[in-house]
């Protein structure tokens, strides 16, 4: 009598090891703004598009990774096209801002001007900051960042992270300069319920955050196809939904407003051409109106 059970069970794991699977071979969620408003975002299937202020989409050749961050002052302008083990200087040479990719783990850079990175290898899992000279240390470590899903940084410094280790609820974390770490928020989206999950997505799943001056964090709930903004108080909202088949994965702030890069996503048979993942970019103005800014055409 138990067989069904052990079966139904055993699928749910399967669909969720697909899930990350899918989502770590495809949909980025690398979106950035810098200090003129121009707009860049991931896209898994030809590199990296811009945005400028009168909202014409240009291609940005890149490679076609995962994560991305914005180095405005330009202490990483200098380094060569690829550094470290895992990283991509976007921008040309010198160009400031530069733009940063990783191949592997979700990344930022903090106001301290140095790339804080997630390394999510079993082995190693922490949090990690890296120079622009090169010199790497690990500002904390252990088993709760294994499965980080998103970091950014606040205004503050410290660092906010998604965790993606439950199936069933998410959390956000808070990491100071001196390694503290410390709760935001968990079982969040089990609160704001999610009706209508992405195929082999749990519903717990976040994705990209971003943080403002007065640390409300803005998260994209992927598993719920919304836009989450959490208060230093740990109370949710939620500011955007998206209809099926988009979801959101990525999301970046300016001038009071947020971005959200989202994704639609194939028919399951497609799921692994990346062509197939189709990115777009939204914008909610500062009185709720959703507005599409633009979507990539294949």
């Amino acid at each position: 009598m138990q067989t069904p059970i052990i079966l139904r069970a055993l699928f749910s794991l399967f669909l969720s090891l697909l899930f990350r699977t899918i989502v770590a071979a495809h949909p980025g969620s690398g979106i950035v703004i810098d200090k003129q408003g121009q707009i860049y975002f991931t896209d898994t299937g030809q590199g990296v598009w811009k945005i400028d202020r009168q909202g014409k989409l240009t291609y940005v050749p890149a490679s076609m990774w995962h994560w991305m961050a914005i180095d405005e002052v330009g202490n990483f302008a200098g380094s060569q096209k690829s550094f470290g083990e895992w990283f991509e200087r976007v921008t040309p040479q010198g160009s400031k801002p530069a733009l940063i990719m990783c191949s592997e783990f979700p990344l930022t850079v903090n106001r301290d001007g140095n790339i804080y990175y997630a390394n999510t290898h079993r082995a190693s899992a922490g949090i990690f900051r890296r120079t622009p000279a090169g010199m790497e240390a690990v500002l904390a470590r252990g088993g709760m960042f294994k499965d980080i899903s998103g970091i950014a940084a606040a205004p503050d410094g410290s660092l906010y992270v998604t965790d993606a280790s439950r199936d069933d609820a998410n959390a956000v974390r808070r990491i100071t300069m001196d390694g503290t770490v410390s709760m935001i928020a968990s079982g969040f989206v089990a609160k704001d319920s999610a009706s209508d999950t992405p195929p082999f997505t749990a519903a717990g799943y976040c994705r990209g955050l971003a943080v403002d001056s007065q640390g409300v964090v803005y998260v994209a709930a992927t598993g719920s196809r919304r836009v989450l903004k959490i208060t230093p108080q740990g109370e949710v909202s939620s500011i955007l939904r998206a209809s099926s088949p988009w979801s959101p994965t990525g999301v970046a702030l300016f001038r009071g407003e947020v971005y959200v890069l989202e994704w639609s996503e194939p028919a399951p048979s497609n799921a692994e051409v990346r062509r197939d993942w189709i990115p777009r970019v939204r914008k909610v103005s500062r009185d709720g109106k959703v507005t599409t800014l633009a979507t990539v055409s294949r």
